[in-house]
């Protein structure tokens, strides 16, 4: 009979070393397109925080440079910018693009766009592609426009079909009122698969035609099936997984995991590790892997933190909410031999840096040397000399 209780500590080394590797933590990628393997490898890196993720690229990235970076995130290129799973920004693939747009949390979230623009007087998503966004969309070809370009444009064009263009916010101390755009059609587009980030300008964030970031010729496949793809994906990359934590990672309702699950069962492999919860994959072996690393330092909202709802494989239980805090967010993290041992944070000072390593276990003196030589690797990546200090 299994037992409810959780996986055993040899089963979590083991898929611990195999997830480690695969998301090349454990030996990094090397050669031609290493940030384009990396993205692949873990099924898109998290960018909520854009300067965040290209720490995520240096700790699996062998000699990382920033420019590794910016040579595949542009038009053509092997690496695009934009909203999907759980709907935060991630750089993801090119060629995994649809099946993140279509197959992600836009699915979710389009009934809340539609009633998002009921209460605003737009009215349905047919009317929007075709009188907002198709307009929007042929003026901007070939070329990146800011924000306020856009929020610009919906004003005018709102205006010209006779729609609100502002909406009441409140009422200040002055009572004078306070207006916002009434609609500027960005997250949606960019849900529908229209639009891509293209960087900054200043202060704005920058937008561009997914047609023309894109390579030429690529055809959208059917939306109704990338959400499979995008189970698949998961599964390739964070696999065995639970169920919950599928849920958890594509942000898809129960129902719509199930049926991607049943539709990729043929293929698919179930164990329960002698506990009460199934674990899905694909049956690759897990033989050969190296073990994991000595020291690993991610920075903020790192795709290995958001992988899984259950964080047992590499965060103890009673050390969630050191890592994890309020809505949405998480620390920055050392792990020690594959587990999380200390969070970190960082600030700007006259001279470089200052590190300030918060352990969540006893270091000894060696692991505290392993932890100021990785940041010394770190900051001569950044360019900048790096202090470690260490809070009990």
């Amino acid at each position: 009979m299994r037992q409810p209780d959780r996986l055993d500590s040899r089963t979590l080394e083991a898929l611990n070393a195999r997830l480690l590797n695969s998301q090349f933590l454990s030996r990094k990628a090397s050669g031609a397109r290493s940030v384009v393997k990396v993205s692949e490898a873990c099924c898109g890196i998290n960018s909520q925080d854009f300067l965040e993720s290209f720490s995520s690229f240096w700790a699996r990235v062998n000699k990382f440079q920033d420019s590794d970076l910016f040579s595949e995130l542009r038009p053509r290129g092997g690496l695009v910018r934009t909203w999907t799973v759980r709907s935060t920004m991630h750089i993801i693939s090119t060629k995994d693009y649809y099946v993140h747009v279509f197959g992600g949390p836009g699915r979710r979230f389009r009934p809340w766009f539609d009633k998002a623009a009921r209460k605003r007087g737009i009215p349905d998503r047919d009317f929007r592609i075709r009188s907002l966004y198709e307009p929007l969309l042929h003026s901007i070809k070939g070329r990146a426009v800011t924000s306020n370009e856009v929020k610009q444009f919906m004003v005018e064009r709102l205006g010209r079909l006779g729609l609100p263009s502002r909406m009441k916010l409140s009422r200040g101390w002055s009572s004078q009122l306070s207006y916002g755009l009434s609609w500027s059609g960005l997250s949606e587009m960019s849900n529908l698969g229209l639009l891509v980030n293209a960087g900054r300008r200043g202060s704005q964030s920058l937008w561009m035609r997914a047609a023309d970031w894109l390579s030429p010729g690529r055809s959208a496949p059917d939306p109704d099936r990338c959400f499979v793809e995008l189970v698949r994906k998961y599964l390739e990359c964070y696999g065995p997984a639970s169920r919950a934590d599928i849920v958890y990672w594509t942000f898809l309702t129960k129902a719509d995991v199930d049926t991607a699950l049943d539709a990729l069962k043929k293929d698919l492999v179930r164990e329960d590790y002698n506990s009460s919860v199934d674990y899905y994959s694909f049956g690759e072996s897990s033989g050969g892997l190296s073990g994991p690393p000595g020291l690993i330092i991610l920075p903020e909202f790192d795709s290995l933190m958001m992988g899984y709802k259950d964080k047992s494989r590499f965060l103890s239980h009673h050390k969630i909410k050191k890592v994890f805090w309020g809505l949405g967010g998480i620390n920055r993290t050392i792990l020690l031999d594959g587990s999380v041992a200390a969070i970190w944070r960082k600030k700007k000072e006259l001279t470089g840096m200052m590190v300030t390593v918060e352990a969540l276990k006893t270091l000894t003196t060696r692991e505290r040397s392993s932890i100021r030589e990785g940041f010394a690797a770190y900051g001569e990546y950044l360019k900048t000399a790096v202090s470690v200090e260490f809070k009990n």
